[in-house]
């Protein structure tokens, strides 16, 4: 892959998107080799290491699922959501999954599971779970 592309992309991507693109390729590269990444390029080196980035379905997997399908053109592939094949490394069903409830929760629906785990979590566990300075939730 183009590095003068990844480098264009580095440039777009907030520390926030960094994360979550860390976070959707923990299935791949190992948590210790992503624990210390603080911005895209050091994320494409890794994916670079493992392979990940000869074939750009997989960045392109990853922009559609942090939401920068806009980022595509500078990747100069199709905008459409790309297709599985086993040729290819697809992302983790289940990581893409987590990341999406992530993104949609609100500070209402995390208050109703909240109510609706109260006999299944600890008084504790359930406290624990309070936003972040970004409006997060952990």
């Amino acid at each position: 892959m183009d590095r003068l592309k990844l480098s264009r992309i580095d440039e777009e991507l907030e520390s926030s998107e960094v994360a979550a693109l860390c976070f959707l390729c923990c299935d791949v590269v190992s948590r210790k080799r992503l624990e210390r990444i603080g911005d895209a390029k050091q994320l494409f080196l890794r994916l670079e290491e493992k392979g990940l980035l000869d074939n750009p379905v997989f960045l392109s997997q990853l922009l559609h699922t942090i939401r920068r399908a806009d980022l595509l053109n500078l990747l100069e592939t199709d905008s459409r959501q790309p297709e599985e094949t086993d040729a290819s490394p697809v992302l983790s069903t289940y990581r893409v999954m987590l990341y999406r409830i992530y993104e949609d929760m609100t500070e209402e629906n995390l208050k109703n599971m909240k109510f609706l785990l109260n006999g299944k979590l600890g008084r504790r566990q359930i406290e624990a779970i309070h936003t972040n300075p970004t409006g997060k939730y952990t």
